[in-house]
């Protein structure tokens, strides 16, 4: 499989703007071969506390029409709405279904996330080629038993606006879930300057197999590439088997 990172450095609180970029994104996507496109934590605004700019009503209808249109699945971030309730949500979306969402778990207090969005209460799995996915955003990432839950996901995903002054943070976090639930996990953030001066680094996104190594990756016109082939997962596979720490939780 074919997996395309995509590390945007999304435009403050403008979602028309960053659905422009992203309608370009995909037809790249498309000339590359990519099987899934994977976008960061708050595709359409930015990790901001101004609720109302970043929800917008038809953030999946958006995505459906692209989905289905390059006939490329998606995971991407997006602010959702129940009633008077704000969710910062990831989502899977497959060409003629409907979105898989998840709702963030732990919310960032340090950061003031938990004053305007509700936290969700269940994790999410899906399954894609006959490979088992997972999905978590952001601060998820430090609360391993969340990880745990996924389980027998093989591919964790994180997706997240993570800031480059907590680079050493993420990337040790990362390679740890991998290594502890003998996954791949693959952390896909954003790059740039956002709303709060808030900067992110350009080297951030990242996929780690289950021993803690980083897959190698091409870049290509806004795209981070990786392979995920039969071979790799063949070895993730065996190596759950014959070292089977996961049966000892």
């Amino acid at each position: 499989m074919r997996i395309g990172g995509v590390p945007l450095n999304i435009v403050w609180e403008s979602p028309e703007i960053n659905m422009k970029i992203i309608e370009r994104l995909f037809a790249g996507a498309s000339a590359a071969g990519v099987e899934l496109i994977v976008f960061p934590e708050t595709t359409l605004s930015g990790f901001t506390r101004n609720a109302e700019r970043a929800y917008v009503r038809d953030a999946s209808s958006f995505f459906k029409k692209q989905v289905d249109y390059w006939g490329i699945p998606a995971v991407y971030g997006f602010i959702d709405k129940r009633e008077s309730k704000f969710y910062n949500c990831a989502a899977f979306l497959a060409s003629g279904s409907e979105p898989l969402i998840y709702r963030k778990r732990k919310l960032f207090s340090y950061g003031g996330e938990n004053t305007v969005y509700s936290p969700g209460n269940s994790n999410l799995s899906f399954a894609m080629k006959e490979i088992q996915f997972s999905l978590n955003i952001c601060y998820d990432l430090r609360f391993p038993e969340l990880f745990r839950a996924n389980l027998p996901a093989e591919v964790m995903i994180v997706i997240a606006n993570w800031p480059e002054k907590r680079a050493n943070h993420w990337q040790a976090l990362l390679k740890a879930r991998a290594i502890e639930n003998q996954s791949f996990v693959l952390g896909l953030n954003r790059t740039g300057v956002d709303g709060n001066a808030i900067e992110y680094d350009e080297a951030f996104s990242v996929l780690f197999d289950q021993d803690g190594n980083e897959l190698p990756f091409e870049a290509e016109k806004g795209l981070l590439l990786w392979e995920l082939d039969y071979e790799r997962l063949s070895i993730l596979r065996d190596w759950r088997e014959r070292f089977p720490a996961l049966k000892d939780i």
